[in-house]
């Protein structure tokens, strides 16, 4: 760091009785101003650029998992009516999918905490792992128990988990163009639930 630039002369100092080491000439400034991209203020979202709609690929691939999946609810349903658990009423049955949307959509307080402290990082990682665990406990139960502890809740906190930690991702990305960052993304959901069924 050049020595003329690490202490600013007060308001008001006059500028002729500082020594030469505190003087800055204003043609070097402006040479030096026009090269040095200046970055956004600190806080403020960049509004757009490779990384920021990267963000918003990511997050359209965070909800084709989490709400797209739960977009083919109706699926597991029947499926679980006319095979699994054909001795259970259907609405003991949709206990399993009607808790894994309130997990779903209950989490945000919790998720909003947790996104806070950590970021969307270590909430996109637990729950990948906790979505796709559960997916693997799905198939192999047998019980209503099993089910239900595999898809309502280990599978509904890890789509909660992702769910959020998208929607929070990419709100932080922008502010002007936010309701276009996040319809892009939330079309993921649409696009999920016709073709996971």
């Amino acid at each position: 760091m050049n020595q003329e630039f690490k202490q600013r002369p007060e308001d008001g100092a006059d500028s002729a009785s500082q020594s030469p080491l505190h003087s800055v000439d204003s043609n070097d400034t402006k040479k030096k101003a026009s090269h040095v991209q200046q970055a956004p203020a600190a806080g403020s979202p960049p509004n757009g650029g490779s990384r920021a709609w990267l963000v918003v690929l990511g997050g359209w691939c965070c909800y084709l998992s989490s709400y797209g999946w739960l977009s083919s609810i109706g699926v597991f349903q029947t499926y679980y009516e006319q095979n699994l658990l054909r001795s259970y009423p259907s609405s003991t049955i949709a206990w399993i999918l009607s808790v894994q949307v309130f997990i779903l959509n209950g989490m945000a307080p919790i998720n909003g905490k947790i996104f806070d402290s950590h970021g969307s990082n270590a909430l996109i990682t637990i729950g990948t792992f906790l979505h796709v665990f559960g997916i693997m406990m799905i198939s192999l139960s047998a019980q209503y128990y099993q089910l239900f502890l595999a898809q309502s809740v280990c599978s509904g906190i890890g789509s909660a988990m992702i769910f959020h930690g998208a929607t929070n991702a990419v709100s932080t990305w922008f502010s002007s163009r936010r309701g276009l960052a996040l319809g892009l993304a939330s079309s993921g959901a649409s696009i999920g639930g016709v073709i996971m069924p």
